[in-house]
């Protein structure tokens, strides 16, 4: 039988992988354990297909974590450029926003995963579907074949690995690859949430449930130690804080939750100093003082959100802006510009955008996607240890990776059928 390549997983990274390995010419099954392929990848950007992110790519890895060095390689092979350039080729009509991130131009994410089916079939890839891998079988340390739940063994050359990680199960990623790369010798970094909404211990956030603010600037602590600092729109929940911010915030908890609650601070008003604010209170207090503080605050926040504020800084809610004294208004101002809140735990990995963790980055090839561990062993996308923000970075990563392996992965079949016909 001729050599083949075996794509484990029908997400973004196993279609770019397949696609890519079926453009080289090379034989390609592709085994997607559920019915359909692309599913979490239909979900992407909330439904509307968040792609990529439109950068540079040294731009791109300040994005990226926990190394930005092991992605580089890959990235400067098939970045934001490429991907754009790849599904206009494949006539799906890009749109970039002013903030960098990549959407279809349908905004939806359903095309792109059509676009990449249609890309595999017309490279001759074959799919298997309903079809768990039990695992992958190793020879002389190298992959000779997978072997599905059915016990058929499926003869594979080289096999990409790129089942997913542990976020959205009921897509398919249920940690699959984890097991499957940790029985072949490589280490895994445990699974944890990532991009996920923050549990918050301050019951006043509940009560605002469903007010939302953009721009907001948010920064965490812990003994006396900055975890992180972002910018970006936040919505409150019925358990805490969610949005962009929330999210982004999220990536950088790393293990600080199992030493006890962070102390999360938030600039609600960032686009003013805390002087400018002071000097803002006291002139309407001059132009309007029987008017009502909190209506003068809904200038930069949602009424709910003022009033809520008042209330911690012990201000009844029919305040008049001529009886706040200067103390109070300092008190205020200091709230709109160092709010402090007090993170006790995200949302479970089962709800979290992504998953962190995966196969540890020393142990894989950054030039080629590679197995240090076994032969004709390619691994990709989210089981992989590296990361990034949200906006689009964490799907280029699977495009990225995806695209290298899939590329070597066919390069190592069809030298291998070149000596044997010499």
């Amino acid at each position: 039988m001729p050599d083949r390549v075996v794509v484990i997983g029908g997400g973004a990274a196993g279609l770019m992988a397949a696609g890519r390995a079926a453009e080289r010419a090379a034989r390609v099954l592709l085994v997607e354990k559920t019915g359909r392929l692309g599913q979490k990848l239909a979900l992407s950007g909330g439904g509307h297909g968040n792609i990529t992110h439109m950068s540079d790519v040294p731009s791109f890895l300040e994005h990226i974590d926990p190394r930005k060095d092991f992605l580089g390689p890959a990235l400067r092979r098939f970045g934001p450029r490429e991907v754009v350039a790849f599904f206009e080729k494949r006539g799906l009509p890009i749109a970039i926003e002013e903030d960098g991130r990549v959407f279809p131009a349908s905004r939806n994410a359903h095309d792109v995963v059509a676009a990449l089916r249609a890309w595999c079939l017309e490279g001759g890839v074959q799919f298997r579907f309903n079809s768990p891998v039990q695992e992958i079988i190793v020879r002389d340390g190298a992959v000779c074949a997978v072997k599905t739940a059915d016990g058929k063994a499926i003869s594979a050359s080289a096999v990409v690995l790129a089942a997913g990680g542990m976020s959205y199960p009921h897509t398919g990623s249920s940690g699959d690859g984890y097991r499957l790369a940790g029985a072949l010798g490589h280490t895994i970094v445990p699974p944890r949430p990532g991009l996920v909404p923050l549990v918050i211990q301050e019951a006043w956030c509940a009560a605002l449930r469903g007010v939302s603010l953009k721009g907001v600037i948010g920064w965490m602590e812990q003994g006396g130690r900055r975890l992180a600092k972002a910018q970006g729109d936040i919505v409150f929940t019925h358990f805490g804080l969610s949005g962009p911010l929330a999210l982004s915030l999220s990536l950088h908890l790393g293990e600080a939750l199992e030493a006890g609650p962070v102390a999360l601070w938030l600039d609600w008003v960032p686009s003013l100093t805390q002087e400018a604010l002071e000097e803002f209170l006291m002139r309407r207090a001059a132009e309007a003082g029987q008017g009502r503080l909190a209506n003068a605050l809904q200038a930069f926040l949602p009424k709910s959100l003022a009033e809520a504020l008042m209330a911690e800084c012990g201000l009844a809610v029919d305040l008049t802006l001529g009886q706040l004294r200067a103390a109070s208004r300092r008190r205020l101002v200091e709230r709109l510009k160092r709010c402090p809140l007090t993170v006790v735990g995200t949302l479970p990995l089962e709800q979290a955008t992504i998953t962190l963790g995966g196969v540890a980055l020393d142990e894989v090839d950054p030039h080629t996607m590679a197995s240090r561990r076994v032969r004709g062993l390619y691994l990709a996308g989210e089981l992989l240890a590296v990361w990034g923000d949200t906006g689009g970075y964490n799907l280029q990563i699977a495009w990225t990776t995806g695209y290298v392996a899939g590329e070597e992965a066919a390069g190592l079949v069809l030298s291998r059928e070149m000596d044997a016909r010499l």
